[in-house]
């Protein structure tokens, strides 16, 4: 038996051993550790900016809409809320409020999703989907709208798992509904729902 065989797994030696072993692996994978750990900072960093991205083209969505209110065919105030309907739009509603001060309003969405967070889960929850597709859609949406975004995105049903291409426009509206009890939603005219949260006033 050579001496390496007698050593005791136990004795000082096969200690130091194992001791030298483990640190020269550890010296191999430490680079590896090191190099992912960045690629996860770096896939924070750009979600991080990918949200800010999809909240900043919403927004300026949300300003087109405005500006392009300016030659609409109906105008309806009630309470100084301003409810603009115009057919250039596809008849989307947009809401502002306007008072003597000719102070405007429009939507941000990074600050309607840091809003609601204090009224609903955000993670596997179905009315946070709901909420989000009105959000999606410059903070006011139609039922239409609403399922379109839970389609596209791949939403699926918490019961059945199922999608959402065959659910009826009336189920959506129930779910949004529910957000409105919840003050979460504004339920601007039938099957046509608005965010409460994310709304900044301009001058």
């Amino acid at each position: 038996m050579t001496h390496e065989t007698n050593l005791s797994i136990a004795s000082n030696d096969r200690i130091s051993e194992l001791i030298t072993e483990a640190e020269n692996e550890l010296s191999k994978i430490k680079p590896e550790i090191e190099y992912l750990e960045q690629c996860q900072k770096k896939l924070r960093d750009m979600k991080d900016q990918q949200f800010k991205l999809n909240s900043l083209i919403i927004s300026l969505k949300g300003v087109m809409k405005f500006s392009g209110v300016n030659n609409s065919e109906n105008v309806i105030l009630d309470n100084n809320d301003v409810k603009i309907k115009n057919k250039s739009l596809d008849n989307d509603v947009i809401t502002v409020n306007v008072n003597s001060e000719n102070i405007r309003k429009i939507f941000m969405p990074d600050q309607a999703y840091s809003q609601v967070k204090k009224y609903l889960r955000t993670k596997n929850n179905m009315n946070y989907e709901i909420y989000k597709a009105v959000v999606f859609n410059s903070g006011s949406a139609t039922t239409q709208e609403i399922k379109n975004y839970l389609i596209e995105n791949g939403v699926k049903q918490p019961k059945t798992g199922k999608g959402f291409e065959k659910i009826e426009l009336k189920e959506i509206s129930s779910r949004a509904n529910y957000l409105v009890r919840k003050s979460v939603l504004i339920s601007t005219e039938p099957g046509h729902f608005r965010s409460v949260f994310g709304w900044c006033e301009i001058e």
